[in-house]
């Protein structure tokens, strides 16, 4: 499927791209990069149906009626979320919910690139891992760009060719998101802005995080089709959201948010042991990158 301009987007890739230098090139360019068929049929058949098998969870009162807090019921470690009515639900600590999204964890489509951007050096955690489902009229408002001065928000490829990137998005598509399903829409290069977007602006130049309007109808936003399967890499950094869903039906995807390892859980999940067991040492590494210690004994 192509993108918005039904040409073909230099930022999409075959999955296994051995060209790095492309790579790195156009993830600097754009702040994102699209994987054509990274995850394969069977695992995002696998994720579907774990969505199906949790249908009723997308009743409000089976959450115990939560609308905007991490608060809502639990399936096992994983909680049910939403940030807002029109986002949609997140099934939250996603990573615990079986070994198709523990092999998310560190993809090889992606996982290479992931650590390059963000610096050997840094490690990697997960700040955040989500199953989301948004229905007809969902949408996320517009957000972040490079003005923001948050830690996870930096964004810095020196000419020496060492690169920092604070967070990398992945979303994985599980099924195709094309015009009028919501798609992620964003700003490419606005990474690099200096000066937050009109829409994030107020009166006598205040400033907001987050509009409550659409990001899809945005001065400058980029509408990103995908289909089942692909990966959209991108940098929080770079000014972003969705555009309002206006077709009957539910869009899925999987997001799992990469930062260097100094960075925290969003919600402060705690791995589960049985989970920790289960993990290879490299994932166990992204997922309890700094271990808690105590002194002998306690």
């Amino acid at each position: 499927m192509n993108q918005s301009s039904g040409s073909e987007n230099l930022s999409c890739v075959e999955a296994g791209c051995s060209d790095a230098y492309l790579v790195d090139y156009l993830f600097e360019l754009n702040g994102y990069l699209i994987i054509k068929g990274a995850v394969g049929a069977e695992d995002i058949a696998e994720m579907n149906a774990w969505a199906d098998a949790h249908w009723h969870y997308m009743d409000c009162a089976q959450r115990g009626g939560h609308a905007s807090r991490t608060d809502g019921a639990w399936i096992g470690r994983v909680e049910t979320h939403t940030y807002s009515d029109a986002d949609g639900i997140n099934f939250q600590n996603i990573i615990e919910a079986g070994a198709v999204f523990e092999r998310h964890i560190d993809h090889p489509s992606w996982i290479e690139h992931v650590r390059r951007w963000i610096n050997p050096h840094n490690g990697l955690s997960l700040h955040e891992t989500l199953l989301n489902i948004r229905g007809r009229d969902g949408y996320i408002g517009i957000h972040c760009g490079g003005h923001i001065p948050c830690s996870y928000m930096t964004f810095r490829q020196a000419n020496t060719g060492e690169w920092m990137v604070g967070q990398i998005n992945c979303i994985t598509a599980l099924e195709d998101i094309g015009p009028g399903d919501g798609p992620t829409t964003l700003i490419p290069g606005s990474h690099k802005a200096t000066i937050p977007h009109p829409k994030l602006t107020g009166e006598e130049g205040s400033r907001t995080y987050r509009s409550d309007e659409a990001a899809g109808i945005a001065l400058g936003m980029r509408e990103l089709y995908l289909e089942a399967g692909d990966v959209l890499l991108f940098t929080d950094t770079i000014t972003h959201g969705s555009a309002a869903r206006t077709r009957d039906g539910f869009r899925r995807m999987l997001l799992y948010r990469y930062s260097p390892r100094w960075i925290r859980s969003r919600f402060n999940y705690a791995p589960s042991p049985e989970l920790l067991e289960r993990l290879t040492p490299e994932r166990r590494q992204v997922v309890d990158p700094i271990p808690l210690r105590s002194p002998p004994g306690a």
